[in-house]
């Protein structure tokens, strides 16, 4: 993808795949709260879907996707933005699954009926028969047998494509889908509670990062129940369920859409702890993950390579 290429998806699609939802459409335009300065109390961030640009009225600024990807990530150059919103898009991989992800917009908000192509899912099956799932998860640093209690192979269909990825379950029977091509859920898209009757909670954004945190404690597995958002646009939604908690633990990115859900999580009447400065560094649990495990196999080559020095090798 080039910056040419980037520009003509379409930027709703973008921002609620970061996690920002829009608070009301009216005609080709959505309004949000703006992402790109501090929280507002009335929208001000336009997006016209028909021309696909964005206009910010507090600051006076608008552009494209890429210019907005600038603002979201001003640490990035170009070649990183352009890598990290092909990411999120899967557009090379998967072009005919880049509008495939539903859209979550506040109940008030009347939509046209969706052009895109549902999810159908065809198959579930446990986790372990298909190389490339389980490869995808050991990839990401997820050890197998935590990804075999929570995760299943799912098969699904767009039209008459086939495709298949590691899905993670809802308390309303929809998957969060992952594989090294897309990213993306089927409906119903829900959070997921697991209750192991504790009187804690720990709260991710993702199961990537859920996963991620099982996998960092397995040595020392937590002792609490767990929610998994599953989009931040969830996070009113989680609030009847963590108000019976006697501590929340939360683990979100250090984003703009995570510091917006700590904002909230804070304002609510919970005893919240936030459990995110142990992975102060890095943007989620996963990224963490995969730099500690990367930093552990360079001193094991390190040692290896020290003792094997007298061997004449």
């Amino acid at each position: 993808m080039n910056i040419n290429q980037l520009n003509q998806m379409p930027i709703e699609d973008f921002l609620e795949r970061v996690g920002v939802v829009a608070s009301h459409k009216k005609g080709e335009n959505y309004w949000y709260i703006s992402p790109v300065r501090e929280p507002e109390h009335t929208p001000s961030f336009k997006v016209n879907t028909n021309i696909n640009r964005w206009y910010d009225y507090g600051i006076q600024q608008g552009g494209k996707l890429f210019d907005l990807a600038q603002k979201l990530n001003p640490h990035l150059d170009a070649t990183g933005l352009i890598a990290k919103v092909s990411d999120i898009f899967m557009f090379e991989q998967q072009p005919s699954l880049t509008h495939s992800f539903t859209r979550h917009i506040y109940p008030d908000v009347q939509l046209e009926k969706p052009t895109s192509q549902a999810i159908v899912i065809s198959e579930v099956r446990p986790l372990g028969s298909n190389k490339a799932i389980t490869e995808y998860l050991q990839n990401r640093g997820i050890d197998f047998g935590i990804s075999k209690l929570y995760c299943r192979e799912v098969y699904y269909q767009i039209e008459d494509r086939r495709y298949f990825a590691a899905g993670f379950k809802n308390r309303s029977g929809g998957y969060e889908l992952r594989s090294q091509y897309f990213k993306g859920s089927s409906s119903p898209k829900d959070i997921t509670h697991i209750e192991n009757g504790n009187r804690s909670i720990c709260v991710l954004e993702g199961f990537m990062d859920f996963l991620s945190l099982l996998t960092l404690r397995k040595e020392e597995p937590i002792r609490s129940d767990f929610l998994v958002l599953n989009s931040v646009s969830f996070v009113d939604r989680s609030m009847d369920i963590l108000k019976d908690y006697k501590n929340v633990f939360l683990y979100l990115d250090h984003d703009n859409a995570g510091r917006k859900a700590l904002g909230k999580y804070e304002a609510a009447n919970l005893n919240i702890i936030n459990a995110s400065n142990t992975y102060q560094k890095f943007k989620d649990l996963n990224e963490y993950l995969l730099d500690l495990q990367s930093t552990q196999q360079e001193s094991k080559q390190s040692r290896t390579f020290k003792k094997a020095r007298g061997l004449g090798l």
